[in-house]
Parts: structure tokens; sequence; C-alpha cells
């Protein structure tokens, strides 16, 4: 009897075994998460406001690939109206007030459980900020700090390789000095909180450095689909500067603007798990 009962015993612990391993094996090694968040008005008022994103990944036993894409852009109308000789004329204008896209894909491979390299790519596009557009190629060391079921820390060194095309600047190449550190808590089954920090310190010259943050919290409806509010803080110490021209004639002469040092942007966004 005793025989038997360890015989179904060890039956039921080989077949929960197996099962465990086929649910495993089935599991896809991608995931991608599309963010969408879009405000309209229309009458009297006119405005198109929209923020897409979308982040892929797909991962290997010690390696993982990820692209990630963003969009941001805003439109708005105006609305002046005057009285011209006893007609009234009614004037609407449109303009684009912030527009800025981002795309990034890196490749990380394990040289040990938590120590990982590098390498990736990306291209900026911040036109209201003063860049036209910048491109970069990267490489460098990870490490994970901290990964437990709710808590994981990553941390990144590395170099960059930038092309830097100003909105009123002859463009520049230098190499910059990034360092990134990624935080996840994970509040429940279905809901996180993120915190993304990435550093960049120019080499060519080290004042002009950029900071941002990203605090993120998202939580889950279902499976598939999910809430997403995020703050996003750009900081450059140096920000580009435009050269006004005076005029061909006169005595003024040429005028400088420097951009904004600081971009906040705070979005709402629906999320959509594949």
């Amino acid at each position: 009897m005793r025989h038997t009962v360890a015989l179904l015993a060890a039956s039921c612990l080989a077949l929960t075994s197996a099962r465990g391993q086929a649910q495993e094996a089935a599991k896809k090694p991608w995931s991608d998460a599309a963010e969408l968040g879009v405000v309209m008005t229309s009458g009297n008022s006119e405005g198109t406001n929209f923020a897409l994103a979308n982040k892929f990944k797909y991962t290997w036993s010690n390696a993982e690939f990820t692209c990630d894409f963003a969009a941001l852009r805003a439109e708005s109308r105006t609305r002046d109206v005057e009285n011209v000789g006893g007609v009234l004329v009614v004037t609407d204008t449109t303009a684009v007030t912030a527009e800025n896209y981002l795309f990034a894909a890196k490749y990380r491979r394990n040289i040990t459980e938590r120590l990982y390299w590098y390498v990736g790519a990306g291209w900026y596009r911040n036109v209201f900020a003063g860049i036209d557009a910048r491109y970069l190629v990267s490489g460098g060391l990870g490490y994970t700090f901290i990964k437990s079921a709710r808590h994981l820390l990553k941390g990144e060194l590395g170099i960059d390789a930038t092309h830097e095309d100003q909105v009123s600047s002859d463009a520049t190449d230098y190499a910059a000095l990034r360092g990134t550190v990624n935080y996840e808590f994970k509040i429940g089954e279905k809901s996180k909180l993120t915190e993304d920090v990435n550093a960049v310190d120019n080499l060519d010259t080290t004042s002009d450095w950029r900071v941002n943050s990203l605090t993120a919290l998202t939580a889950g409806l279902n499976d598939w689909l999910a809430l997403k509010l995020s703050y996003l803080v750009m900081y450059s110490n140096e920000p580009p500067i435009q050269i006004l021209p005076g005029p061909p004639a006169g005595p003024a002469g040429d005028v400088t603007y420097e951009f904004e040092k600081t971009d906040t942007i705070l979005t709402a966004a629906l999320v959509i798990n594949f």
C-alpha cells in the first residue's frame, strides 16, 4: 500500500512538473506594449494633442532586445475677431505648439547572472527645444543590483558617439559619458511604479550635460489593458541658442535667444499589451 501511494505521489509530481515545463515552453519570448493618449477639442477652440509610444521586447535565455518609439504632438487653433469698417472679420490661425519624437533600440547580453554588456542606437527630435535631430550609437556595461519578487534595480554606464543638428547652428559630433538607473516596484499583480533616470555629459564640453527623469505609475485593468500616468523631466545645463540676425541696414545687430533649460511632459495614456 505504501509503495502504491508513493508511486501515485511520484506520478502526480512528475505530471505537475511536466505541465509546468510545457507552460513555460509555450510562453512567448516577446512582448509589446502600445500607449495611446489623445485630447481633441472643437467648436470655439480647436486643438489636437496626442502622445504615442510603443515598447517591444524580445528575450532569450541570456540576452534581450528592446525597441522603443515615442511621439508627442500638440496643435491648436486661435481665433481673432475684429470690426473692419462695419464688417465682421474672423481670422483662424493654426500652429503646432509642441512636437518631439524618439526612437531607440538596445541589445543586452549577460556576462554573469547580474553583469551584462549592451549596445544601442537612437534618434531624437525636439525642434521646440532647439534640437532638429540627434543621432547616437552607444555601448557599455550594466549591473543588476536588486532582483526580487517586487523590486528590480539596474544601472548602466557607457559611452555615446553623438551627431547633433541644432535648429540654428552647425552640426556637431562628440563623445558623451552616459549613466542610467532603472527602478521598478511591483505594487500589485498588475500594477507597478517605475523610475528611469539617465545623465549624459559631453566629454568635449563637460559643462554641456543633460539629465532626464521619467516617473510612471501603471495600473492594470486586466492582462492586456492598463492605465498609465507618467511625468517626464528633461534638463539641459547648456541648451541650444538661436541667433536672430538684425536688419541688413541699420545700427541694430544680432540678438541671441537661449532655449529653456527644463522641459516637462505629463501624460495619461491607455496601454495595450500584446
